[in-house]
């Protein structure tokens, strides 16, 4: 029995290559191992964000550098992990520095921090 959460790494190399030949025949497929596999690492690390604003940013990554995965360099799970958690944690320290300047901003206008409001 496959778990549902569990991205099978064989059958996502041969998912890649697939879909990298025919896009269209292996789109729906892929799509649904690359959306298991941003769940569970924003679930793991649980970054505090807009979940569906993360998983659109992390898809159009995965899109962008899906053409760059070589099998013979590593595995395809270790790869996309990679690229994966590092655009989070972008997008984590972005958000955080916009929320800072938010609120600094609203201390600086009220005089009170927004938590006191």
């Amino acid at each position: 029995m496959v778990k549902k959460h569990y991205v099978d790494n064989k059958r996502f190399e041969v998912l890649i290559l697939k879909y990298l030949e025919n896009q269209k025949e292996h789109e729906v497929e892929l799509m649904e191992m690359f959306d298991k596999l941003i769940s569970n690492i924003i679930d793991s690390f649980g970054f505090k964000m807009d979940k569906d604003d993360a998983k659109q940013e992390c898809f159009y990554l995965v899109l962008k550098t899906l053409k760059n995965f070589n099998p013979q360099k590593g595995k395809a799970f270790n790869f996309f992990t990679t690229i994966i958690l590092n655009n989070l944690k972008l997008l984590f320290t972005k958000h955080k520095k916009y929320n800072e300047k938010i609120n600094n901003y609203i201390e600086k206008v009220t005089g009170s921090h927004p938590s006191s409001l």
